[in-house]
């Protein structure tokens, strides 16, 4: 199978030398997907966004990137990629894809970080469930107390990929430079070249230059000339495709070569044969003819005389090793930090072959050193944590972190003079945060609070080495983590306790310097405290706190007009709308949520999204409800109708499972109005419509909510029809539920006695 791959990069520059990433989604999704993604990786990262055109059944414009990798398969593929990034939506989880059956599966076993990001929000269990025990990053996140999608996506990336920085830092801890050259046609040879040379102990430290695509285009010839100036050994691999007229080895890359080693003595040519002794794609007697080469009508090549045999392991080596040593090359230090920077360079196939084993045992050497590299015991817990070049492991992550923590912690012990900007205090304050994150991931709730203290604690000893404003941050940020992780617990007054000293600290930031930084976290800090105290029935401090927010947020509004501010808005607009509804205000609710729907409807048209749409929808419905509290029948029907048809085309465009289920509780809002109305014609369809909606979610998904909510559809649909048999199905489906889930009693019972 031959894949078509296609590119995008910052400006379509070359993207040789940059990371690697893959981007994969089912095809239909593709024309929506692609584009938003790959411009929030770019964003973020110098990668390349690499994307099989023909596997996503796309023609890619014109202005893409291509390159023509011939005999390639996915393996062959994904296994150079430092990271895998899929799409996720209902068509992605539900129907089979060459992305969700095999390059989902292929990354994993071949040990490639995996980002999933969702296009529909409330997917994430189950893609859990159906595809791997992978954290889901929500793109269009409509809850503002959370971390935003793009500060968990910068996060993502500098762990998982070799910034242009640290790649110059890996780069410069080479020993030499060799030029490969080889014709397209061979590159499954080359590769296997470059890890002959490897295998030799003596070479790990050697990096190898080869163009792993053809990308036509400008600068194509100037990025070969300025990798071949850097190198001072030029390894051919020599197959019977170096016959063949007009070649780009023949006519460019040969003539540079022997011109130089003709000129200077510090450059060498190393010329190996490359074949298959047994089982050849290209036949049993593929051979190349070296007195062939050497008299070629159009191109002599004088040095092919001294030919290596690949198979001839010790003559091939020798020459590499008289090469290397009439070059000279540089000798390095040896230490763990060389070690780190080399096992990088394998770990993300940065000028070497990709090699996971070889990357393992460097870094974990390096961290593992009498004086350690602590940036190699942070990869470690890194690498367990993301699968990435090794199986995915939650306790060795844990363990690396622990390890990277008291790394830090007795660095900043022997040396934490601020005058000489050592930085271990905050290297060991972000560790334990990052252990406590881990630790609360794996359900140890315990323990990450501890840790969570441990790091607050120490942010009054961090004054000096930040300053005191960064160090208030710092606190604050710990506070409503730790806030959050008391209320994981249940236990609101710690809770509370935690998000009330987090709000002052925010409140003294935003008085003394007053940044968007400061006034965004306190707008959260408040939404957070609403949030809590309309959990406790404390409507009046929840009405307060969000009050609080909304003013900081209005503010944000009047001076950008970009989409997320907005979002953020609408949110505690409809938050107050809520606590109002729960009070019994249903004129203060109808002012919130007539606002929130006014946003929810620009934004819908402005963005064109689903999730956008669903927004407007469920706004619409909120207005509805309250129309419908207010006997205002036929404007609740009108809502409803409006939110209905935003659900059903969500629904029929994403094949959204959660669209789908929001379209049926539209059409029971819109039944019971017509209901009421005396529509009764309607409002038996709507009911018979909603019915048929909840069946074939519940016998898709098999799920606690979906059996509640198809009960729920019996049972109204009975009570309107009056129909016994409809009953006793709502009624065996709540009895079954309530064996384990008690709560749904009630619901039993009272079906129970109406099926009587």
């Amino acid at each position: 199978m031959t894949m078509k791959l296609q590119y995008k990069t910052r400006g379509m520059s070359n993207p040789k030398g940059k990371p690697k990433v893959y981007f994969s989604c089912h095809p239909d999704d593709f024309d929506r997907a692609f584009p938003v993604i790959s411009e929030d990786l770019l964003s973020h990262s110098n990668c390349a966004v690499w994307y099989d055109a023909e596997l996503a059944g796309v023609q890619a414009p014109d202005s893409e990137g291509q390159a023509d990798i011939p005999e390639a398969v996915p393996e062959d593929f994904l296994q150079e990629m430092q990271l895998a990034v899929f799409a996720v939506t209902s068509r992605f989880l539900y129907e089979s894809s060459h992305a969700r059956d095999l390059e989902l599966p292929l990354a994993q076993s071949l040990h490639i970080p995996i980002l999933p990001i969702m296009l529909e929000n409330g997917l994430e269990s189950e893609f859990n469930r159906i595809c791997a025990q992978i954290q889901v990053v929500p793109r269009y996140g409509t809850d503002p107390t959370a971390t935003p999608y793009g500060e968990v996506l910068q996060t993502f990336l500098d762990s998982v990929l070799a910034g242009d920085e640290l790649a110059e830092k890996v780069r410069a801890a080479f020993d030499a430079y060799v030029f490969l050259s080889y014709r397209k046609k061979d590159r499954r040879h080359a590769q296997r070249l470059m890890r002959l040379i490897h295998e030799n102990p003596q070479f790990r430290d050697i990096a190898i230059w080869y163009d792993e695509y053809l990308v036509p285009g400008e600068g194509f010839n100037e990025a070969i000339k300025a990798a071949f100036e850097n190198s001072s050994l030029f390894a051919m691999a020599v197959t019977p495709h170096l016959e063949e007229k007009g070649n780009y080895v023949m006519q460019i890359e040969y003539p540079m070569a022997r011109d130089r080693k003709r000129e200077e003595n510090g450059f060498e040519i190393v010329s190996v044969e490359m074949y298959d002794p047994d089982n050849s794609p290209e036949g049993k007697n593929w051979r190349v003819d070296p007195e062939k080469l050497k008299k070629h009508d159009e191109f002599k090549y004088p040095e092919i005389t001294d030919l290596k045999d690949e198979h001839r392991v010790p003559e091939r080596n020798q020459a590499f090793i008289d090469a290397l040593e009439r070059i000279a090359k540089k000798e390095n230090d040896g230490s763990a930090q060389h070690r780190f920077f080399i096992g990088l360079a394998y770990l993300n196939g940065i000028d070497v072959e990709v090699d996971f084993e070889r990357a393992l045992g460097l870094i974990k050497g390096a961290a593992q050193d009498e004086e350690p590299c602590m940036e190699a015991t942070a990869k470690l817990a890194q690498m367990y944590e993301h699968g990435e070049g090794v199986e995915a492991d939650p306790g060795e992550a844990l363990f690396w972190q622990r390890e990277v923590v008291s790394q830090y912690k007795n660095a900043w012990e022997k040396n934490h003079d601020p005058d000489e900007h050592k930085g271990y205090g905050t290297a060991y304050f972000k560790a334990l945060r990052k252990l406590s994150d881990m630790q609360r991931g794996t359900g140890d709730i315990r323990s990450a609070i501890e840790s969570a203290k441990e790091a607050l604690a120490f942010c009054e000893k961090l004054e000096e080495e930040v300053g005191i404003r960064e160090q208030e941050r710092d606190k604050a940020v710990m506070l409503n983590r730790l806030g959050s992780l008391y209320r994981d617990m249940g236990e609101n007054g710690q809770t509370a306790d935690c998000y009330e000293k987090a709000a002052a600290i925010y409140e003294r930031l935003v008085y003394e310097i007053g940044t968007k930084r400061a006034r965004r976290d306190l707008s959260v800090s408040y939404e957070r405290l609403g949030d809590l105290s309309r959990k406790q029935g404390e409507l009046q401090k929840a009405d307060s706190y969000y009050k609080k927010a909304l003013q900081i947020r209005k503010e944000f509004s009047e001076i950008s007009n970009a989409p997320e501010i907005r979002r953020d808005l609408s949110a505690v607009l409809t938050k107050l709308g809520n606590v109002r509804r729960s009070g019994k205000d249903f004129a203060g609710a109808g002012l919130y949520y007539g606002q929130a729907l006014a946003m929810d409807k620009i934004l819908a048209e402005e963005l064109k999204t689903s999730q956008a749409y669903d927004d407007y929808g469920i706004s619409l419905v909120k207005t509805g409800n309250i129309y419908k509290a207010e006997g205002r029948l036929e404007e609740a029907a009108e809502q409803y109708e409006k939110a209905g048809a935003i659900f059903k085309e969500n629904s029929k465009k994403t094949g959204s499972r959660i669209f789908q289920d929001h379209y049926a509780g539209g059409c029971e809002k819109l039944a019971s109005a017509k209901k009421k109305l005396g529509e009764t014609e309607t409002a038996a369809a709507l009911y018979q419509e909603a019915v048929l909606a909840r069946e074939q979610l519940y016998q898709a998904e098999h799920t606690v909510s979906s059996a509640h909510a198809l009960a729920a559809a019996y049972f109204n649909a009975a009570s309107f029809f009056r129909d016994k048999s409809m009953m006793r199905k709502a009624y065996a489906l709540w009895k079954d539920l309530s064996v384990s889930h008690p709560e749904y009693g009630k619901y039993r019972d009272k079906a129970e006695k109406l099926s009587r």
